[in-house]
Protein backbone atom coordinates (compact mmCIF):
# COMPACT_ATOMS: atom_id res chain seq x y z
CA UNK A 1 0.00 0.00 0.00
CA UNK A 2 2.47 2.26 0.80
CA UNK A 3 4.73 1.47 -2.61
CA UNK A 4 1.33 2.69 -4.36
CA UNK A 5 0.79 5.71 -2.53
CA UNK A 6 4.17 6.22 -3.12
CA UNK A 7 3.77 5.80 -6.81
CA UNK A 8 0.59 8.25 -7.10
CA UNK A 9 2.31 11.08 -5.28
CA UNK A 10 5.70 11.07 -7.54
CA UNK A 11 3.43 10.29 -10.43
CA UNK A 12 1.48 13.79 -9.78
CA UNK A 13 4.94 15.48 -9.26
CA UNK A 14 5.98 14.20 -12.44
CA UNK A 15 3.17 15.18 -14.34
CA UNK A 16 3.06 18.70 -12.89
CA UNK A 17 7.02 19.38 -13.32
CA UNK A 18 6.40 18.31 -17.05
CA UNK A 19 2.98 20.89 -17.44
CA UNK A 20 5.26 23.18 -16.05
CA UNK A 21 7.83 22.93 -18.22
CA UNK A 22 5.94 22.85 -21.56
CA UNK A 23 4.12 26.24 -19.88
CA UNK A 24 7.34 27.63 -19.43
CA UNK A 25 8.21 26.94 -22.93
CA UNK A 26 5.18 28.00 -24.69
CA UNK A 27 5.02 31.08 -23.12
CA UNK A 28 9.04 32.11 -23.69
CA UNK A 29 8.82 31.16 -27.03
CA UNK A 30 5.26 33.05 -27.73
CA UNK A 31 6.86 36.39 -25.77
CA UNK A 32 9.65 35.97 -28.06
CA UNK A 33 7.91 35.70 -31.53
CA UNK A 34 5.48 38.65 -30.44
CA UNK A 35 8.34 41.14 -29.68
CA UNK A 36 10.37 39.90 -32.60
CA UNK A 37 6.95 41.23 -34.70
CA UNK A 38 7.08 44.82 -32.56
CA UNK A 39 11.12 45.30 -33.28
CA UNK A 40 10.87 44.70 -36.54
CA UNK A 41 7.79 47.34 -36.97
CA UNK A 42 9.49 50.06 -35.11
CA UNK A 43 13.15 49.07 -37.05
CA UNK A 44 10.96 49.35 -40.42
CA UNK A 45 8.88 52.58 -39.04
CA UNK A 46 12.44 54.18 -38.40
CA UNK A 47 14.49 53.47 -40.80
CA UNK A 48 12.68 52.41 -43.45
CA UNK A 49 13.97 49.58 -44.60
CA UNK A 50 14.10 45.99 -43.48
CA UNK A 51 15.45 44.66 -40.48
CA UNK A 52 18.91 43.64 -40.76
CA UNK A 53 17.55 39.77 -39.70
CA UNK A 54 15.00 40.04 -42.90
CA UNK A 55 17.69 40.32 -45.43
CA UNK A 56 20.69 38.09 -44.05
CA UNK A 57 19.22 34.84 -43.22
CA UNK A 58 20.10 31.08 -43.74
CA UNK A 59 18.99 27.87 -45.41
CA UNK A 60 16.02 26.92 -43.24
CA UNK A 61 15.58 30.18 -41.01
CA UNK A 62 18.66 29.45 -38.66
CA UNK A 63 21.47 32.32 -38.50
CA UNK A 64 24.83 30.29 -38.76
CA UNK A 65 27.62 32.45 -39.87
CA UNK A 66 28.89 30.29 -42.40
CA UNK A 67 25.77 29.23 -44.63
CA UNK A 68 24.52 33.13 -44.94
CA UNK A 69 22.71 34.44 -47.49
CA UNK A 70 21.14 37.26 -49.26
CA UNK A 71 17.36 36.53 -49.49
CA UNK A 72 15.46 38.38 -52.49
CA UNK A 73 12.80 41.12 -52.57
CA UNK A 74 9.99 39.12 -52.69
CA UNK A 75 11.12 37.05 -49.43
CA UNK A 76 11.09 40.46 -47.55
CA UNK A 77 7.81 41.54 -49.14
CA UNK A 78 6.62 38.25 -48.22
CA UNK A 79 8.06 39.16 -44.68
CA UNK A 80 6.16 42.33 -44.67
CA UNK A 81 3.06 41.37 -45.56
CA UNK A 82 3.55 38.31 -42.53
CA UNK A 83 4.18 41.52 -40.06
CA UNK A 84 0.93 43.62 -41.38
CA UNK A 85 -1.14 40.25 -41.34
CA UNK A 86 0.00 39.63 -37.77
CA UNK A 87 -0.93 43.12 -36.54
CA UNK A 88 -4.71 43.25 -38.26
CA UNK A 89 -5.13 40.17 -35.87
CA UNK A 90 -2.73 40.97 -32.77
CA UNK A 91 -4.85 42.12 -29.42
CA UNK A 92 -2.04 44.00 -27.75
CA UNK A 93 -2.84 47.28 -28.67
CA UNK A 94 -4.39 50.21 -26.43
CA UNK A 95 -7.43 50.62 -28.58
CA UNK A 96 -8.44 50.39 -32.21
CA UNK A 97 -6.97 53.96 -32.97
CA UNK A 98 -3.24 52.90 -32.06
CA UNK A 99 -3.35 49.32 -34.34
CA UNK A 100 -4.94 51.38 -37.28
CA UNK A 101 -2.18 54.05 -37.36
CA UNK A 102 0.60 51.40 -37.38
CA UNK A 103 -1.22 49.41 -39.73
CA UNK A 104 -1.50 52.67 -42.09
CA UNK A 105 2.52 53.44 -41.59
CA UNK A 106 3.47 49.84 -42.09
CA UNK A 107 0.88 49.86 -45.59
CA UNK A 108 2.82 52.34 -46.96
CA UNK A 109 6.30 51.26 -46.67
CA UNK A 110 4.93 48.32 -48.14
CA UNK A 111 3.84 50.29 -51.31
CA UNK A 112 6.76 52.53 -50.77
CA UNK A 113 9.06 49.26 -51.02
CA UNK A 114 7.17 48.29 -53.99
CA UNK A 115 9.43 50.73 -56.23
CA UNK A 116 12.19 51.45 -53.77
CA UNK A 117 13.23 48.59 -52.54
CA UNK A 118 16.73 47.33 -53.77
CA UNK A 119 18.44 44.25 -52.58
Amino acid sequence: MDFLLFFVVASLVGATLVAFVIVQSTNRASHKAITSYFKASEFILEHHRPPPEWVMTAPGGWLRARSIRSVGKSDVMARLDELIEFFENCSFFEDEFAREQLLLKLRQEREDWGSKLQI
